[in-house]
């Protein structure tokens, strides 16, 4: 497993893009049972905290301590270090599972056995992500120049 967000967590937390209200409340309404939440990949804890609102418990995880230390705190929340292939998560424990712009670090044959034996019957996994922002051409050229030129070979392929 490769952890590319230890460092300057307290930024990530900071300068990450959010995710609309109105996508948890879609969330919510499709959702029926909301005991228990498994946000993998938690990063900074945005997603938990909103899950934290309408679920009974939110189980948050990540491969990095340091995002975990400065994620955002409830206290229906648990966070703990776990990677996404191998939990110590009770069988048939969850009503959601949720990615939330993480998949693409996971063994995905792995994470769904996972899933598959933490989720329950009719539980819902849900995997979120989202592309480079558009605005106009002008500010889109300054943000392929930002991606390109300044991040350039830090993302992974």
């Amino acid at each position: 497993m490769k952890d590319n967000f230890s460092s300057n967590s307290d930024k990530y937390l900071k300068y990450r893009p959010t995710y609309p209200l109105d996508f948890f409340a879609y969330l919510n309404s499709i959702v029926p049972n909301k005991q228990n939440a498994w946000d993998c990949g938690t990063g900074n804890g945005q997603v938990a905290y909103e899950l934290a609102k309408t679920f009974d418990n939110v189980f948050a995880t990540d491969i990095s301590q340091t995002q975990i230390d400065n994620a955002l705190k409830e206290d229906n929340i648990t966070y703990s270090v776990q990677p996404a292939e191998r939990t110590s998560f009770e069988d048939v424990q969850f009503d959601l599972i949720i990615i939330a712009q993480a998949m693409y670090w996971f063994d995905f044959q792995r994470f769904y056995s996972e899933v598959r034996r933490t989720a329950k019957e009719n539980a819902l996994i849900c995997v979120v992500g989202y592309g480079r922002i558009e605005i106009s051409e002008q500010i889109d050229r300054v943000i392929a120049n930002f991606y390109e030129n300044v991040i350039g070979t830090y993302w992974d392929k």
